[in-house]
């Protein structure tokens, strides 16, 4: 289950159909886009410890709205990638994720204290958005994130290391970050997170056959609507 993983996580960014040139990722959302995602429990309020974490939303780890972002990508052609954002539906984020060799759709659904992964696969360009009830129905594959927000807290393959880092991206650097962190028999994987965007950071480490570390990172480079 470890090295599928490492496919899921890293490969399907970087290795996924072939080389080409990059596709648009423009989405039909015509007649279903509903605005952001409501909060559950309101904008984010200033506070420590249990009573900041409790006022942080689970929506405030996506981008808002229709926002575009790229990433530049080091150690392999297909760490660059750009992502479009979706919020279809209350307490629904749906990005689609393009590098050129494929583009991914993934569906995220947000609860109280965790946002679960409700689909991730390879798609057309303009493939529509599936509706209301289809995505009601579907069951989670996995845990994107999950409160609490404390370092050593574990879900699905993850485990939190950090929750005030600092993360160096060429957009500019984050105070703040929370890291989380997958690690397996000859690989490591981290993905940093900033209140208000999201993701900011991919970062995978793998063990070559002669014992040499192979990095490859994929750090936010540009953003817009936020």
């Amino acid at each position: 289950m470890g090295k599928h993983r490492v496919v899921m996580l890293c490969m399907i960014m970087f290795l996924l159909a072939g080389c080409g040139e990059r596709n648009s990722t423009t989405m039909d959302n015509s007649g279903s886009s509903k605005g952001p995602a409501t909060s559950e429990d309101g904008t984010t309020q200033p506070g420590k410890g249990k009573e900041r974490e409790k006022a942080i939303a689970m929506s405030d780890y996506f981008p808002p709205d229709g926002t575009q972002a790229r990433f530049q990508g080091m150690g392999n052609e297909f760490a660059e990638f750009e992502i479009e954002v979706a919020h279809p539906f209350d307490q629904y984020v749906i990005i689609h994720e393009n590098n050129g060799g494929a583009i991914v759709r993934r569906i995220f659904r947000l609860e109280p204290d965790s946002i679960n992964i409700l689909e991730e696969k390879v798609v057309e360009n303009k493939e529509d958005f599936p509706d209301l009830p289809a995505m009601e129905a579907m069951t989670p594959i996995g845990v994107y994130l999950k409160k609490p927000f404390k370092e050593g807290a574990t879900f699905d393959f993850w485990t939190i290391v950090d929750t005030d880092a600092s993360v160096d991206t060429p957009y500019k650097k984050f105070d703040h970050a929370l890291v989380i962190e997958e690690k397996g028999k000859d690989y490591v994987n981290r993905k940093y997170f900033v209140e208000g965007i999201g993701e900011v950071k991919r970062e995978s480490v793998m063990q070559t056959t002669d014992g040499e570390e192979f990095t490859v990172t994929s750090s936010l480079e540009l953003i817009d609507d936020i």
